[in-house]
């Protein structure tokens, strides 16, 4: 079996923004979505990896949108694991027409924590259920976002509220997005990508930072003194 996940879904009306793009956060969402459902398949979902007491953290994500999809147009969304590397796991994603054009490419690479302690967990205690799909979205090596510190500027705080919670009991992926579109000056974002450092909690108050440059836009958040996401959008 060759670990790819296939399946159809409607672009609905709250997919998109104010300009009727489809949202970051909505393509963070639609990939974290198929990659849990795809997780569960291949013997490594949320239920599984808890009776462990391990979950999956989100560490980095990338997107392009190479064609922007509209309101209720059905899309096929696929999604595949590559070769665990030491500490993470590389997943691909694409959105696709019914017609087969490819409209976004996605990559991000995943780790996995220990619930008790916190811990980062090694890939050799992970073990999937089926063939490496050897299909890659970008050639590039994914590196992390070098943000110019010198030039950033406050652009609004944000408080952790409840809302903004998953089921780990930290904010959700998700909803980074939204602050990076919040605090961007470009709202018709087709490049999009974003670090996280460290967990935000409930109550956290986020200091979203921004700076502009030829290349496109960097977005941070900071608690204090720590950096808790770094990204970069155009």
């Amino acid at each position: 079996m060759i670990m790819k996940y296939e399946t159809k879904i409607t672009l609905f009306d709250s997919y998109f923004d104010a300009n009727d793009n489809l949202s970051p956060k909505s393509i963070l969402s639609i990939f974290q979505d198929v990659a849990a459902r795809h997780a569960d398949d291949i013997g490594v979902g949320f239920k599984t990896m808890v009776e462990k007491n391990l979950y999956w953290v989100l560490s980095r994500v990338k997107f392009d949108i190479l064609k922007m999809p509209k309101p209720t147009q059905t899309v096929i969304v696929q999604t595949w694991p590559h070769e665990k590397g030491r500490i993470d796991f590389d997943r691909d994603m694409k959105i696709l027409s019914e017609d087969g054009e490819v409209l976004v490419i996605a990559t991000s690479k995943w780790c996995v924590i220990d619930t008790v302690e916190r811990k980062l967990q090694r890939t050799e205690n992970v073990n999937y259920i089926g063939e490496i799909c050897p299909d890659k979205n970008y050639k590039e090596r994914f590196d992390k976002v070098s943000v110019p510190t010198d030039a950033q500027q406050i652009s609004f705080v944000h408080n952790v509220k409840f809302s903004d919670l998953d089921h780990n009991k930290h904010m959700n992926n998700t909803n980074y997005a939204s602050l990076v579109l919040n605090a961007a000056e470009n709202k018709e974002i087709t490049h999009f990508e974003i670090n996280f450092i460290n967990e935000c909690l409930f109550g956290d108050e986020i200091e979203v930072l921004t700076s502009k440059t030829e290349a496109g836009e960097f977005v941070s958040g900071k608690i204090g003194d720590k950096t808790v996401f770094n990204s970069f959008v155009k």
